[in-house]
C-alpha cells in the first residue's frame, strides 16, 4: 500500500534549527515550517507565492515572504525510500513570460543528528498554467534508495524551476490545504512504500527538577524523575550572535551548563517519539531564541553518552519577556537501555529561524528556561516518553556474616 502525504499550512512543531541555504545557495534566516501530513485539508485552499528570478536557476522555493519547508511526523518503523514518487502539485504563474516549471525535493532528516540526506529532486521543465492554478502530476524514481530509521522524518521543498529560462519580475503560486480531491489545493506526493508514523507518546512523564543528581560530572547535574520539583527553578543562558548550533542552558548567565539525569533505569527499548513541553522567556523578543532538546542514553555514572534524539521547536512562540510554553516531538531509532543506565536530558537555545517573526539569534540578551513548577503553570516543563520508565534497584550482594566462623578443634 502506498503512502500519500499532503502539503498543509498547519505549523510543524519541529525544525532542524539549521540556517539552511535555499536552492540558490543563499542562507535563509527564516523558514516557514509546515506539515507534511497523512490528512488532507478540510477548509479553504491556501496558496504560497514566490517571485521569479532571472534564469537559469537552481530553483526558487515557494513561500509568501519566507520559503516553506514541509516536515512529516517521525517515522515509526524503518523503511527504504527507493520506489517511484508521484507528485500532484497545483500551481500557476501570473504571466506566460515567467517561464516557471514546478518541482519538488524530498529529503530524510536524521532523528538523532538532524543531518539531511537528499532522496530525490525532480527536474520537470513543463510550464505551469497561466493565472488559474492547475494540477501538475508527474512521477520519478530516485537514483538510489535511501534507508530511513525509526525516528527519522521526511522534509520536502516545493520550488519553481526553468521552463526554458525563468524570467524575473513575475510570480508563481502553489495551492495547498484543498478540501476537495482533484481540485485546487489538492497537492500531495505519493510514495510507493508503506510508511507508518509515530503515535502521540502516552508513557512515563519525566520532570526536570532542581534536586542534585547522584551523578557527578563537570556539569551542574540535576535529577529528572517522575515527580515534579518542589518549586519553580530556572536556567539563564547568554545569547550569542547566530547562526549557532545551539547554546546549552546554564544555571546562571555565563555559569555552568546543566545536565539532567534520570535515576538508573530497568532495561527497556527507547524508541518512537518523546513529547517535549518546555517553558521559557528572553529579555527581548529580538534575542530570536527558541528551545532545543537533546536526549541521550548514558552509563550509570553519566559517562559514555549516546545521543538518541535532537529536536528544535518548529514555528514557535519566540522566547520573549513573558514566559510561554512550546511543545514539540523529539524522536530517534530504537536503542536498548540496559539495567542501570540512565537518560540524560539537555536543553539549548537555538536560532529562531523557524518562526515568521524570528531570525538568527542576537547576542547581548539572556534566555530563561523555567522548570520544576506545578502542572499547567509557570515552570511546567516535562518530557512524555512512549515507554514506561522504571527505576532500577541493584540486587543486594551476597550476605557476609559479621562473626568469624568458629572452627571445631
Amino acid at each position: 500500500m502506498a503512502t500519500k502525504l499532503f502539503f498543509r499550512t498547519l505549523d510543524s512543531d519541529y525544525s532542524t534549527g539549521n540556517n539552511d541555504a535555499n536552492l540558490r545557495g543563499t542562507a535563509t534566516a527564516i523558514w516557514n515550517c509546515r506539515q507534511l501530513s497523512t490528512t488532507a485539508g478540510s477548509s479553504a485552499v491556501n496558496a504560497g507565492t514566490a517571485l521569479t528570478v532571472a534564469g537559469p536557476t537552481n530553483g526558487v522555493e515557494v513561500g509568501t515572504t519566507n520559503p516553506n519547508v514541509f516536515y512529516s511526523p517521525p517515522l515509526d518503523a524503518a523503511a527504504t525510500i527507493s520506489g517511484s514518487i508521484t507528485w500532484n502539485l497545483w500551481s500557476a504563474e501570473n504571466s506566460a513570460s515567467a517561464n516557471v516549471a514546478i518541482n519538488g525535493r524530498i529529503e530524510k532528516v536524521d532523528g538523532a543528528t538532524g543531518a539531511i540526506t537528499v532522496i530525490d529532486t525532480t527536474a520537470r521543465t513543463t510550464e505551469v498554467a497561466l493565472t488559474t492554478r492547475a494540477v501538475n502530476n508527474f512521477a520519478k524514481v530516485p537514483a538510489a534508495g535511501v534507508a530511513c530509521k525509526r525516528g527519522d522524518r521526511l522534509r520536502v521543498r516545493i520550488f519553481g524551476d526553468d521552463a526554458g529560462t525563468m524570467a524575473t519580475g513575475f510570480n508563481f503560486s502553489f495551492g495547498i490545504d484543498g478540501p476537495t480531491a482533484a481540485a485546487d489545493g489538492d497537492s500531495y506526493l505519493t510514495l510507493t512504500e508503506t510508511l507508518s508514523f509515530a503515535a502521540e507518546p502516552a508513557g512515563t512523564q519525566i520532570f526536570p527538577t532542581d534536586t542534585a543528581s547522584d551523578v557527578a560530572t563537570a556539569s551542574n547535574d540535576k535529577e529528572a524523575w517522575t515527580t515534579r520539583g518542589g518549586g519553580v527553578a530556572t536556567t539563564v543562558t547568554n545569547t550569542v550572535a547566530g547562526p549557532t548550533s545551539g547554546v546549552q542552558a546554564t544555571d546562571t548567565a555565563g555559569g555552568t551548563v546543566v545536565d539532567w539525569f534520570t535515576r538508573p533505569l530497568v532495561a527497556f527499548t527507547l524508541g518512537g517519539a518523546v513529547r517535549v513541553n518546555v517553558r521559557g522567556s528572553a529579555t527581548a523578543t529580538a534575542a530570536h531564541a527558541i528551545p532545543r532538546v537533546e536526549v541521550a542514553v548514558c552509563a550509570n555514572d553519566g559517562t559514555s553518552p549516546v545521543v538518541w534524539a535532537v529536536a528544535t521547536v518548529g514555528n514557535a512562540n519566540l522566547m520573549a519577556p513573558s514566559e510561554a510554553g512550546n511543545s514539540f516531538l523529539a524522536s530517534g531509532s530504537d536503542v536498548a537501555v540496559t539495567n542501570g543506565q540512565r537518560i540524560r536530558i539537555r536543553f539549548y537555545i537555538d536560532d529562531a529561524i523557524a518562526s515568521s517573526t524570528g531570525g538568527l539569534m542576537a547576542s547581548g540578551q539572556t534566555a530563561t528556561i523555567y522548570y520544576a513548577g506545578a502542572a499547567g503553570a509557570t515552570g511546567d516543563t516535562f518530557l512524555t516518553f512512549t515507554q514506561t520508565l522504571t527505576e532500577f534497584v541493584a540486587p543486594p550482594g551476597p550476605h557476609v556474616s559479621p562473626y568469624p566462623q568458629i572452627l571445631a578443634h
